[in-house]
């Protein structure tokens, strides 16, 4: 029988010496996150990588089961090329990649301004690698429509930072008060008036006339070839 993702958790975690609350400690995260990842009552996590290289493990195997276990030069436990501890300084939190959870826009109006990230992981079509400089809320969306070419083609793959603070030429995902469909545009603030601009000539321009709800500001964006 083959072994679900549960299951290489839980042997990386072993084969590196450490328990639950070692690996959460770890890795940043709480050690019901862990226990929920190794009995299988959480499917995936944006932590994957940083969890296969604090064991060890080669990513690749721990996400899909693909592949050797043991990433070169292991030794067979700890994060191989990638310390933990170097002379009293604290291991690094985050991998050289990390991920985010690639969501469909049917589900931004019902996620804005929701710290349920856990149902944003769970509705997950796909997971984008990025640098990790992005935060921990971090979701991916596709760009909806040509109303921010040339900058933003359609299909493009945006990353979005909830977190972040949406300001004046900022490329927002908002929506306006009284309007439940999120929009893709630039924040443009002149005075103490404010304004959903499009980059594309062919669309208007939007102007607030009431609360604007940022769901997240446009921190990166990536694409297939």
């Amino acid at each position: 029988m083959s072994m679900t993702l549960s299951d290489r958790i839980q042997l990386a975690r072993k084969n590196a010496g450490l328990t639950q609350k070692g690996l959460a400690d770890k890795v940043g995260i709480s050690q019901t996150a862990v226990h929920k990842l190794e009995c299988g009552r959480s499917r995936s996590s944006r932590r994957t990588v940083t969890i296969a290289l604090t064991c060890g493990v080669d990513p690749i195997w721990l996400d899909t089961g693909r592949g050797d276990m043991l990433l070169p030069g292991s030794g067979g436990g700890g994060m191989g090329g990638y310390s933990v501890e170097d002379e009293g300084q604290p291991y690094r939190p985050f991998p050289l990649i990390a991920r985010v959870p690639l969501i469909p826009w049917t589900l931004v109006d019902t996620l804005c301004g929701s710290e349920d990230f856990e149902q944003i992981e769970s509705e997950a079509t796909s997971w984008i690698p990025v640098a990790p400089r992005t935060s921990e809320q971090c979701f991916a969306l596709t760009v909806p429509d040509d109303s921010m070419e040339p900058e933003f083609s359609e299909g493009e793959i945006l990353i979005v930072d909830p977190t972040a603070e949406g300001s004046h030429n900022r490329f927002l995902v908002a929506r306006l008060e009284g309007d439940s469909r999120p929009t893709f545009k630039q924040l443009i603030v002149l005075g103490n008036r404010r304004y959903l601009k499009p980059l594309n000539a062919r669309y208007p321009l939007m102007e607030v006339e009431g609360k604007l709800e940022v769901c997240g500001v446009v921190v990166c964006k990536y694409k297939d070839y």
